[in-house]
């Protein structure tokens, strides 16, 4: 049986599996557990082997049309070629009205076109911001939370002998509240379409409805967390221009009670990536094994991670790039009421469509939470500007020595 390397892998691993099984069950000392336990762990590969081999089958499949595709269009063309050559041979000699391609009428037709219905979709840099916020699932559609006010903690006063004990202050307590909002979509579309189109276009919308709701976070957390002026929020983005603006934000404004990181878009991802110290080394290196998204920062002897954001996904104005700082995990809050919910009925109907009437669907999509800032001490808005073209990059590299030349 033709194989590719994955499923050769897949069978190794069972083959390997198989004759420890075995070899538990040879001699006197017998482990039937262990045994058992193995064979089961057989029968999972079996089952990702079969799928794999279920794909490779269906690539050699494809790659077979293709190759047969490929072979009949280079026909086509030798048998038009040959037929051009004739009706040049006839312009030639009698002066007539040539034959193209341009024309329907004139063989324009008889050219085969390569249309495939295979939906490609362009590159893009997928981004979540779920893994960098905290979720808390709730049973309920609203509720609240409660927390011990902030304050400074004093010392006792001291006490004379005999003297009177001073009462201390009692703490103070306040509410958080949250209440979910229904959010969701639908989309219209024919049997016909569905059952006719050669691309599983059921798997393809859930799909594309799924990329819509990590976009509805990720538009709650940016609009939520970038907001200025309101109730609650600070008063303006705080400018950023050089590194020790954010030493600052990280070992004073926000302090050591949070687990801080920063998170920047393309251009601001761009910006730190200029950056160089007094030797001419980037102060942007990578995070461990993580791909070009994140990378890291030295900062007061701690390690600050750097998250990049598409500019797609959260963009710059025509003058100032975006950059949050701190504990987003403690700054953000969402409250998962409802999972993602996705349904296909062929007998709903919506203003305009009834799927039974007129043979079609409905494919809806709906989630339930609420999303919120939930500690607006944990992080900081600022705006990095955009170097003028007088500026060029010889500013940003005395700012870095400096920085650097500092400590």
């Amino acid at each position: 049986m033709e194989m590719n390397k994955r499923m050769r892998e897949i069978k190794e691993k069972m083959d390997a599996k198989v004759l420890e099984a075995r070899a538990l069950l040879d001699g006197e000392n017998k482990d039937v557990e262990k045994s058992t336990k193995l064979m089961n762990e057989v029968d999972e590969l079996k089952k990702e082997f079969d799928l794999e081999k279920r794909l490779f089958d269906l690539d050699q499949e494809e790659a077979k049309t293709a190759s047969d595709k490929k072979a009949k269009k280079k026909a086509e063309e030798d048998s038009t070629e040959k037929f051009a050559k004739t009706v040049r041979a006839m312009v030639r000699k009698g002066g007539v009205t040539p034959m193209s391609e341009g024309v329907n009428a004139d063989g324009g037709y008889t050219v085969p076109e390569d249309i495939s219905t295979k939906i490609d979709e362009y590159p893009s840099a997928d981004f979540s911001v779920e893994p960098y916020i905290t979720t808390e699932t709730t049973s309920t559609n609203k509720g609240a939370r409660t927390y011990e006010k902030k304050g400074s903690v004093t010392p006792f006063a001291e006490v004379d002998e005999g003297g009177a004990i001073p009462a201390i202050a009692t703490p103070k307590f306040e509410r958080k509240n949250y209440a979910i909002k229904d959010k969701g979509g639908y989309i219209p579309i024919t049997n016909d379409l569905l059952n006719d189109s050669d691309t599983n276009l059921k798997t393809y919308l859930f799909e594309k409805l799924r990329d819509k709701k990590t976009a509805t976070i990720n538009n709650e957390f940016f609009t939520a967390m970038t907001a200025t002026g309101g109730e609650g929020q600070q008063a303006a983005p705080v400018p950023i221009t050089t590194i020790n603006d954010i030493k600052k934000i990280i070992n004073v404004t926000i302090g050591s009670a949070y687990n801080s990181l920063i998170m920047v878009n393309d251009d601001g991802w761009n910006w730190f990536d200029c950056l160089e110290d007094k030797n001419g080394r980037p102060l942007l290196t990578p995070y461990g094994d993580s791909d070009n998204r994140v990378g890291e920062l030295s900062i007061g002897g701690s390690i600050i991670k750097v998250v990049r954001v598409p500019n797609d996904v959260w963009a710059s104005t025509e003058t100032h790039m975006p950059i949050i700082i701190g504990d987003t995990k403690a700054a953000f809050k969402r409250f998962d009421r409802q999972q993602l919910e996705l349904m296909i009925s062929d007998v709903a109907s919506v203003p305009g469509f009834n799927a039974f009437a007129q043979n079609g669907a409905l494919i809806r999509a709906i989630m339930r939470d609420d999303a919120k800032v939930w500690n607006k001490d944990a992080f900081v808005y600022g705006q990095i500007a955009f170097p003028t073209e007088a500026e060029g990059t010889d500013t940003e590299t005395t700012d870095t020595e400096t920085t650097n030349g500092e400590g």
